[in-house]
């Protein structure tokens, strides 16, 4: 592959315009030419000529619907309404494609039906092990990401097909889709680092992986990676200003397919490492995105490091805030003041993260309104359970406010919210609070339109509860372990009697898979009959791809032979003196 050359690319074919046509426009894998540019110094008007002829195979765009989202959970009824709210958002924003559920360390009793229910249509539930109970040692959660993803590449039921591999965090909610050729208008693409803004993309393809910016730094450099990775490893040789910029981030994840195979592979063999090596030195979640970096960095795959695709702690440089500060000269989006329907392809963050940390808290009056995921009833989702409003108890009694109102006091001058730093925390935390709290809102009203029986409750008349006033208990991690839990009282009766245990979902995938198999053999037989019996004007127009086809199995047949005379050329007459002398 081609990523160990670039370096060497960028530095000796800086500001030659055929070489930024070639490099910079997103055409997948010049391959062979670009090496003959970092290996034998071939001049960027050559490498122009030789991409013309990789167009054909490698030029085209991936579609929309190519890309796979996947996010990790336990089987919790607290990430259970997480799930849900997730996959609805990618619904109300269009994201295209299929999205998995990993789910990891099950009960026996775990209700699988329940967990497949979901708004969006190309939805999945993957089943791992239980990996968290790392070999009778004590309980940690954070294998279950990194060895949740590698079980599913390696087992999913059907195998995972679709080119751009996205990990996110279950904790998340969608504003705009994801692409797998990125952000359509390239404006708003938001980055800070070491390069120039034009040498970076969102584009995701195979070799080129890009990420979220996290504020995670470079302190893997100094662990012992010779025994984490292996002596030798690409990874030892790693230096802090690489790390900051190509590995210092976070989900969304996205890769090639490919890629991802290799990185998830690492990743799960390296986090256990980091565990073993490092011990108590590394905080417990940064063990797991240290590993991805290793992970990465082991197999050459620097990620494009982007700040656009994210916003999640109100106070930290590096995300997409700038479209949440400008927002009135960028998109207008206020999902405060109006519908929860953000425009597409508008300049908007693609996610929102709301880890309990940095959700906001808007303190209009009393004890203040409060938003935080650990306050949410764990059983929102059931057909006969209350929508959660705008109140907030946090043992102090109820405050209940509006969207209108948190979005007033959060932009008057000096406004009070948590931890504020900056003039705009406030607004910040407010934008937030409202686009995902309505999120949530929306997602369980459409639910039950779908799963449950007329007469479901539908009134946003419920409480968000602190556990203290839920009288829960809570893990090692701050995560509610218990607490009202969601029923199958008043589901539709094609739902109520379900089979969720884990061999009939396990037989289901196995099912699906044969049918999906089947649908490509009917869909290609289709194709064959339609073109037999096309009209003149639809073989004339099908013609015309079968053209474009043609050509590129023509490139693919003659591009060695190209490749190999031209680098014989090349050599007779850079014997004698320099191209241009030639």
């Amino acid at each position: 592959p081609p990523t160990p050359y670039q370096p060497v690319l960028r530095e000796r074919e800086k500001g030659n315009y055929f070489y930024q046509i070639c490099y910079h426009r997103r055409w997948r894998y010049p391959g062979p030419a670009m090496m003959m540019v970092a290996q034998h110094g071939m001049p960027g008007e050559l490498v122009f000529l030789l991409s013309l002829l990789s167009l054909a195979p490698y030029g085209r765009a991936l579609p929309d619907d190519d890309i796979h989202v996947v996010f990790s959970t336990d089987c919790s009824g607290y990430q259970n309404w997480q799930a849900e709210a997730l996959a609805y958002s990618a619904l109300m924003v269009g994201q295209k494609g299929h999205i998995t559920r990993i789910v990891s360390n099950c009960p026996p009793d775990a209700d699988f039906a329940m967990m497949r229910r979901s708004s969006f249509p190309n939805y999945h539930v993957h089943i791992t092990p239980k990996f968290s109970l790392d070999e009778g040692r004590e309980y940690f959660p954070y294998y279950n990401k990194p060895l949740g993803v590698d079980h599913w590449i390696k087992n999913a039921v059907p195998p995972v097909s679709q080119s751009v591999v996205v990990l996110l965090d279950p904790d998340m909610v969608f504003v705009q889709p994801i692409r797998p050729d990125g952000v359509k208008n390239k404006d708003y693409i938001l980055y800070t680092g070491r390069r120039k803004k034009e040498e970076v993309s969102d584009a995701v393809y195979e070799g080129h992986p890009v990420g979220q910016q996290y504020l995670i730094g470079s302190n893997w450099v100094g662990f012992k990676r010779d025994l984490i990775c292996g002596s030798g490893s690409p990874c030892t040789q790693v230096d802090h200003g690489t790390a900051n910029e190509h590995y210092s981030l976070g989900p969304p994840y996205l890769l090639h397919r490919e890629d991802a195979k290799k990185v998830f592979d690492a990743w799960a063999k390296f986090v256990v490492k980091v565990r073993e090596v490092q011990g108590r030195s590394v905080a417990d979640m940064l063990s797991e995105m240290y590993a991805y970096c290793l992970g990465a960095a082991h197999h050459e795959l620097p990620h494009d490091r982007m700040d656009h695709f994210m916003v999640s702690n109100h106070r930290a440089e590096g995300e997409a805030w700038e479209f949440i500060d400008k927002l009135e000269s960028y998109s207008n989006y206020n999902p405060c003041t109006g519908p929860n329907h953000p425009p597409p392809d508008a300049a908007l963050p693609l996610l929102v993260h709301y880890p309990g940390e940095v959700i906001p808290y808007i303190d209009p009056s009393r004890g203040g309104w409060k938003f935080h995921k650990k306050h949410m009833p764990h059983n929102i989702f059931d057909c006969k359970a209350k929508v959660p409003g705008w109140t907030s108890d946090d043992g102090n009694g109820p405050v209940t406010v509006t969207p209108e109102q948190l979005w007033q006091e959060a932009t008057k001058p000096n406004p009070t919210c948590s931890n504020k730093r900056g003039d705009t925390d406030c607004k910040r935390q407010a934008w937030v609070a409202c686009h995902v709290h309505k999120t949530i809102q929306e997602s369980i009203l459409a639910y039950k339109e779908k799963f449950c029986k007329p007469g479901y409750h539908k009134e946003m008349d419920g409480s968000l509860l602190h556990p203290s006033v839920m009288h829960v208990k809570v893990d090692p991690y701050g995560a509610p372990l218990s607490g009202t839990t969601q029923t199958r009282e008043g589901l539709k009766d094609k739902y109520l009697n379900e089979d969720g245990s884990k061999e009939y979902h396990e037989r289901m995938q196995r099912t699906e898979a044969i049918g999906v198999t089947m649908g490509k053999a009917k869909s290609l037989e289709s194709n064959t009959d339609s073109k037999t019996s096309s009209s003149n004007k639809d073989s004339f127009d099908e013609g015309e791809e079968d053209t474009d086809s043609d050509i590129a199995s023509y490139a693919v047949v003659l591009l060695p032979a190209v490749y190999a005379f031209c680098l014989i050329i090349y050599r007779a007459l850079g014997s004698k003196g320099s191209w241009k002398e030639s």
